[in-house]
């Protein structure tokens, strides 16, 4: 974890457990100060609407659910005005407990929490699908030497001797090998990338991403209609290619197709041409490669590197992701300085990189909604202060000590805070819900997936509470310490 965020974690925590000993441990100051926050008096409005509003809500829901995979229509419906009622059954609520003023700030601090949870679950939910969606197509560590490998043998040789000196490592999961173009092929007359696996390993990753066809196709002879007599059938290739890739080249399973590699000789020569036989297709789920990655067996990879420059290396997968970044260092110095050692997140790293950055400045300006949220607690609290004059005069003539005075105005902002907070992850969650039984479709020409990724982190949330409890209780400081600070005389004048 980021050493910032450990640090911002920790502070919510501590502010976090201050407002729970402060609201516990001061039975008179909590009695007061929740006095000062409550409604006076109840309309009708305010005594049944929380109770239609959650009917309307439950109702909608499902609705929704009935609707679900039927009218999409509907379901849309359904789903916007499952979250207004939603929104009304908790103002409603509110007004029962609070006065216009607490419900105004409690409301403010509850949508910014909201808000921040909807964001960071949502950009969690991005950066996972990444993540699952570039380890299915790449190991967690890949090995190669420096400089790309023509000597095929040589590339084998390098393979045995990182899986001898690998063999028994911690949490290390399974070796193959695999090679990769060094730029782009023409399948047909799409430029794309080949990737060659190792059909001996399983490839099951490339199984489970498989809508068409059969994997162990790729360590089967192949030939292709209307070929000549004599040519071997060994020089037949087999490919298996991404969805949108296949559909682009309007070619189906057992289809035949032309793989051209540029610039594979001198200048004068002309580009090298090999058949290849579509034997499956995958979809995962991620643009990039189903519409520009084809797969083949290392044998017909290494034809390929004949003719072109190819990478051939060595991938690792491990038990867990983020143990292969943390056993990096450890796999780097067993192996030696003369190999290059790459992980999954630093293949990928512009991808990640602009999903935390974009993370991070929009969680920052989504916490200007709690800041003005504070405001508001600020401002309800001094109206307070101001209107309740004579009554804070009167606890001080009894004998309230300053102490006193200060903690029923600390106690008053806690409970908006905590309120706020607790709403704002409720309603934050529910919209987190409801968006993934929702299935919000996303143009994945765009956003490179399908569907609008959900992913709720614990610590993030706790994260969002700590940081709103310490906002919301400095927001009390300056009202707490201007009735505390109230003369006795000036508000005896008013008795």
């Amino acid at each position: 974890m980021d050493p910032f965020i450990a640090g911002t974690l920790a502070l919510g925590l501590l502010a976090l457990l201050a407002s729970v000993l402060l609201l516990a441990g001061f039975r008179f100051e909590r009695f007061v100060g929740t006095r000062y926050l409550r409604r006076g008096s109840w309309s009708r409005a305010v005594r049944i609407g929380p109770f239609v509003a959650l009917g309307v809500t439950l109702a909608d829901f499902l609705v929704m659910l009935a609707a679900r995979h039927h009218s999409r229509t509907a379901e849309t419906v359904a789903v916007i005005i499952a979250l207004v009622a939603l929104l009304a059954t908790i103002l409603l609520v509110l007004l029962r407990f609070f006065s216009v003023f607490t419900t105004v700030s409690t409301v403010g601090v509850m949508l910014g929490v909201a808000s921040l949870v909807v964001v960071l679950s949502v950009t969690s939910g991005f950066a996972r699908e990444f993540q699952d969606k570039v380890q299915a197509v790449n190991a967690h560590l890949m090995v190669t030497a420096y400089g790309l490998e023509r000597d095929v043998e040589e590339a084998a040789r390098e393979a045995r001797k990182v899986r001898a000196v690998l063999e028994g490592f911690p949490g290390l999961v399974r070796t193959s090998r695999f090679s990769f173009t060094a730029g782009e092929v023409m399948i047909g007359k799409i430029g794309a990338n080949l990737k060659g696996v190792d059909v001996a390993e399983g490839v099951p990753e490339l199984r489970r991403a498989l809508v068409a066809g059969s994997v162990d196709d790729l360590g089967r002879p192949a030939t292709c209609p209307g070929m000549d007599a004599a040519a071997p059938e060994e020089l037949v290739g087999r490919l298996v290619l991404g969805a949108d890739l296949a559909r682009k080249l309007h070619k189906a399973v057992g289809d035949c197709v032309q793989v051209l590699v540029p610039f594979s000789g001198v200048i004068e020569s002309t580009p090298s041409a090999y058949t290849f036989r579509v034997v499956g297709m995958t979809s995962f789920g991620f643009q990039e490669y189903d519409a520009h990655l084809g797969f083949i067996p290392l044998e017909d990879a290494e034809r390929l590197g004949n003719a072109r420059q190819s990478i051939f290396g060595v991938e690792l997968r491990f038990s867990d992701a983020m143990l292969a970044l943390r056993m990096e260092e450890e796999v780097e110095n067993r192996l030696g300085p003369d190999r290059r050692i790459i992980n999954w997140k630093t293949l990928n790293k512009n991808l990640f990189t602009a999903l935390a950055m974009q993370k991070l400045i929009i969680s920052l300006l989504l916490v200007l909604i709690i800041v003005v949220a504070a405001f508001n607690i600020l401002a309800s609290l001094m109206l307070v202060v101001l209107s309740k004059v004579r009554e804070v005069a009167i606890l001080a003539a009894m004998g309230a000590r300053r102490g006193s005075l200060l903690r029923v105005f600390l106690v008053a902002g806690s409970i908006v805070g905590f309120v706020g907070t607790g709403l704002g992850i409720v309603f934050g969650l529910s919209l987190c819900g409801l968006a993934a039984l929702y299935g919000y479709p996303l143009d994945p020409k765009v956003y490179l997936i399908a569907e609008l990724p959900v992913e709720i982190s614990a610590h993030e949330i706790l994260l969002v509470a700590g940081a709103t409890q310490i906002i919301s209780l400095l927001a009390t400081l300056y009202p707490a310490r201007r009735a505390s600070r109230q003369q006795v005389v000036d508000g005896l004048k008013y008795v």
